[in-house]
């Protein structure tokens, strides 16, 4: 079989990849506080050695996927339960999969009287969940004090990473930090409340990579098809 075939079949893994990130994107171009994907690629050499002989096969390989910490558009809602985060932070949430962070800040008190964002159980600073006495006009406060009729009940577990594009995403509003993420520090920066974060993944450049990742797909996989083509009139020759 040609050696060729290996290459495209590589390119064509990359471009699903990228084709499977970028839908992702565009499902939660509307998921407030979403952060898009971006797939990082790298080239590997076939019986890599340390000065490769010339025509060496290339190889695609998915190196990681990453998330764009790059900020989404602040929309102004007035409503007490809802807060932006500083830039670079997570509001940590409890999950029946441990903590979990988020930048989906647009709260609400579950039917069991516990506060909830992002689809995990709000908690504080000491890492318990948050719950909110019932019938209690529950609002919050610039630095992260929950408050209910007035009084505080607790005060939001806001943290930061040393590289948060590494969290490793789970859904469209969840991330589980890993060993890559580094040194996780509790901030105490201020909160916009009062407003949400949209996402930062634009409909239109996810469309548009949409378009150029299927395409790529396609002219890999024409590539595939033409190196089996080859493969064949080869065995056929030889048969002769």
């Amino acid at each position: 079989m040609a050696k060729g075939v290996y290459a495209a079949l590589s390119g064509a893994v990359a471009a699903e990849t990228a084709l499977d990130a970028t839908a992702q994107n565009l499902a939660n171009s509307t998921s407030e506080g979403y952060r898009r994907l971006r797939p990082l690629f790298r080239e590997a050499l076939a019986d890599a050695q340390p000065e490769p002989a010339p025509g060496a096969n290339r190889f695609a390989m998915v190196a990681s996927t990453a998330i764009d910490m790059a900020p989404g558009a602040v929309r102004a809602t007035g409503r007490d339960l809802d807060a932006v985060l500083p830039e670079g932070a997570f509001l940590a949430v409890s999950t029946p999969r441990g903590e979990r962070y988020t930048r989906a800040t647009s709260f609400e008190v579950g039917p069991t009287g516990g506060l909830r964002a992002g689809g995990g159980d709000v908690v504080d600073e000491s890492g318990e969940p948050i719950a909110v006495p019932e019938g209690a006009a529950v609002s919050l406060t610039p630095d992260g004090q929950v408050m209910a009729d007035g009084q505080a009940i607790g005060r939001l577990r806001v943290v930061s990473f040393e590289t948060p594009s590494s969290l490793t995403p789970e859904g469209a509003a969840l991330y589980a930090a890993g060993p890559d993420v580094g040194a996780m520090t509790v901030t105490d920066a201020a909160l916009t409340v009062g407003a949400v974060e949209e996402s930062n993944a634009a409909p239109t450049q996810s469309m548009t990579e949409i378009i150029k990742s299927t395409r790529l797909f396609d002219t890999y996989q024409r590539a595939i098809d033409a190196f089996f083509d080859l493969d064949r009139r080869i065995a056929s020759v030889a048969g002769q």
